[in-house]
């Protein structure tokens, strides 16, 4: 009797311990699927993240960098902006044909001048121009005069066109601006953007030139 005693308490021992042991086994395996599921999570988001940083993304930025002469007699002589209207690629792929639009509102009271290589101009004149000069700039359109007229446009690009690569500045340096105080305008504004391939929607400058008087 006390043989067939223990071994029934030995029986119920061993299914309490398995039906323990078995507990622990699936609340172990339940902690491993979701260690596997955060892991899987984790690879996916690093994925995406090396994909995203993998893409070119094409972006521009530029700014106005000025200063202006204002003459004793106002009334009688011209004032003049000087600058540099800076250009940087601030994304990750080259910018392919640059154009720059800079607009002087209202148009008839200023005329713009730089180094600006007329359409017209022989491949010698353009090479001339261009190594006395350094980075030259020419007008995109043959009627530019006209467009000048109508509404201030002045649309210029890179006398040599090469990529603007990454990180890179390209400049229209040493512009001037004179400008003729009239009666009826009191104000000149000058604004700017960038087009490229990559950008065909262009983009505005960070700053624009305002003067008043």
């Amino acid at each position: 009797m006390r043989s067939a005693y223990w071994k029934e308490k030995f029986r119920e021992a061993e299914t309490t311990n398995v039906e323990t042991y078995k507990k622990k086994i699936a609340a172990l395996e339940r902690q491993l699927l979701m260690y596997e599921i955060a892991l899987e999570e984790t690879e996916h988001q690093r994925s995406e993240w090396q994909q995203t940083m993998a893409e070119p993304v094409a972006s521009v930025s530029a700014l106005f960098h000025y200063s202006i002469v204002i003459p004793p007699h106002l009334d009688e002589e011209e004032m003049t902006v000087i600058g540099d209207f800076i250009i940087r690629n601030s994304g990750t792929t080259p910018l392919h044909h640059l154009i720059v639009c800079l607009r002087l509102s209202p148009p008839k009271i200023a005329v713009l001048s730089g180094k600006i290589v007329l359409p017209q101009s022989s491949r010698a004149e353009q090479e001339l121009l261009a190594g006395n000069s350094g980075e030259s700039w020419t007008f995109i359109q043959e009627n530019w005069r006209e467009k000048v007229r109508q509404n201030g446009e002045y649309w210029i690009a890179p006398l040599h066109g090469s990529p603007l690569e990454p990180g890179e500045e390209r400049r229209f340096s040493q512009f001037e601006i004179a400008v003729r105080p009239s009666g009826s305008a009191r104000s000149l504004t000058v604004d700017g953007f960038v087009y490229c391939s990559e950008l065909p929607k262009g983009v505005p400058a960070a700053n624009h030139i305002a003067i008043q008087w």
